[in-house]
């Protein structure tokens, strides 16, 4: 009887072990679901970051194009015309252009 039991005992044991795989399995599973989830929101939100960067770029490019426009003597009203924009946008886009020093400028050291 003995041998009965030992034989129930590891049965048991030898089930509860494919139980525990078998769920192992299936969190493994989903744990590599969810990095791969996460990598591409990371990528997508690495690509959006640059996206960001050009825009804000060929937007201070715009600026400085409409800025140049004025410099040379053109209302807002013609240039607006011109570039086809609102005067709105092209106060906008005038606003970002980060200003560039002069090469022969001596910096302020105060």
């Amino acid at each position: 009887m003995a041998t009965g039991q030992t034989g129930k005992k590891i049965d048991s044991r030898e089930r509860a072990r494919l139980a525990r795989t078998r769920v192992d399995q299936v969190r493994a599973e989903r744990d590599n679901k969810i990095e791969a989830t996460l990598a591409e929101f990371f990528t997508a939100g690495d690509e959006r970051d640059t996206l960001i960067a050009q825009l804000a770029a060929l937007e201070n490019t715009m600026g400085a194009r409409v800025t140049s426009l004025f410099e040379l003597g053109e209302t807002a009203t013609r240039i607006a015309d011109l570039v086809d924009l609102t005067p709105k946008e092209l106060k906008r886009l005038r606003g970002l252009v980060v200003p560039v020093p002069a090469v022969n400028s001596v910096p302020d050291v105060g």
